[in-house]
């Protein structure tokens, strides 16, 4: 199994409506693309003087199907992140193989 991992810091001040938006805009542009059998979404808890944290990770049995979706499909959602929250969202991705 391999994980397509996505790590979010959010503005506090847009915490809530960032949330509802990934909820209901990114999440199912993602599972959209029918690359991913399952996804977990998780708040990571911080310390009190750091930005909100949250982590996505679509899980797919295919190293294949995750490279396509690197290479032909990531852009143009993370595209609409960028677009919609700018600098008020940080993220970065982690690829990762399950080997348990």
């Amino acid at each position: 199994m391999y994980v397509y991992n996505i790590s979010f810091q959010i503005d506090p001040m847009q915490q809530e409506l960032w949330l509802q938006w990934m909820k209901s805009k990114f999440m199912p542009m993602v599972n959209s693309t029918d690359i991913f059998e399952d996804q977990k979404f998780y708040e990571i808890n911080v310390l009190e003087d750091q930005a909100p944290t949250y982590t996505l990770q679509l899980f797919t049995s295919s190293e294949e199907k995750m490279e396509n979706y690197q290479v032909n499909i990531a852009s143009s959602i993370m595209d609409e992140l960028q677009n919609t929250w700018g600098n008020q969202c940080f993220h970065f991705i982690t690829t990762m193989k399950i080997v348990n």
